[in-house]
């Protein structure tokens, strides 16, 4: 990707052909995937999104890579949930492939996605990071940018490349730590942040085309 030029757009209604079986909706509505590992706070704020028609969009299916809270999230919401097998990479990639969604969102899927399944979906997968990168990547990211002492923290919504959170950047979003706050407080603030972007991100990734340009990430309908 370093030093080439790419113009892409994810969902064309014309051209999608989504033949699930639970599927009610015209070819209109993109499908995405959503993969977890844990409380599934975000996957319930997309889910919520779409609820409310301001993303549209439907779930096809809720992917985890072990027992979590957000099956449970799922179950509520009337979405399936797929608990992955081993070799869970393997699972995985089959899901997708069969599924076709128009993007694939990690939300707290906490898996390195292997470099042959990164190329073959490329840019399709989306993850969000709550630090800004390049600072902090990785596990643990919140409590060590907490620990840290960082004065400004914030979110970053990044595509997924081969590397552990190095993928072109979508969106940064960044707020002032107090002094008086804790970690906990530090946290919930991070996760309004989340909650508030995440969902509009895949929105408009789903209604613009984009370019990546040496890893440079912009609308391909801004002049």
């Amino acid at each position: 990707m370093r030093g080439e030029w790419y113009m892409y757009r994810l969902f064309r209604p014309e051209l999608s052909d989504m033949n699930l079986s639970s599927s009610s909706t015209s070819n209109s509505t993109p499908y995405i995937v959503i993969a977890a590992s844990g409380n599934g706070s975000n996957f319930q704020a997309i889910a919520d999104a779409i609820s409310n028609e301001k993303l549209h969009a439907r779930i096809a299916c809720l992917i985890v890579d072990k027992p979590c809270y957000a099956i449970e999230r799922a179950h509520m919401l009337g979405i399936e949930s797929i608990l992955l097998e081993r070799p869970w990479h393997k699972h995985f990639e089959e899901t997708i492939a069969r599924i076709g969604p128009a993007v694939i969102v990690l939300a707290g899927f906490m898996r390195i996605i292997p470099s042959h399944v990164v190329e073959r979906f490329f840019p399709r997968i989306i993850n969000i990071h709550p630090a800004l990168l390049p600072a902090f990547p990785g596990k643990n990211a919140l409590e060590q940018s907490f620990e840290y002492g960082v004065k400004i923290a914030g979110i970053t919504i990044h595509f997924v490349d081969s590397g552990v959170d190095t993928g072109p950047i979508i969106l940064q979003k960044a707020i002032e730590v107090k002094d008086n706050w804790n970690l906990e407080t530090f946290e919930n603030h991070i996760h309004e942040l989340e909650h508030r972007y995440y969902w509009q991100v895949i929105d408009t990734l789903l209604t613009r085309p984009f370019s990546i340009e040496n890893r440079k990430f912009k609308w391909g309908d801004e002049e």
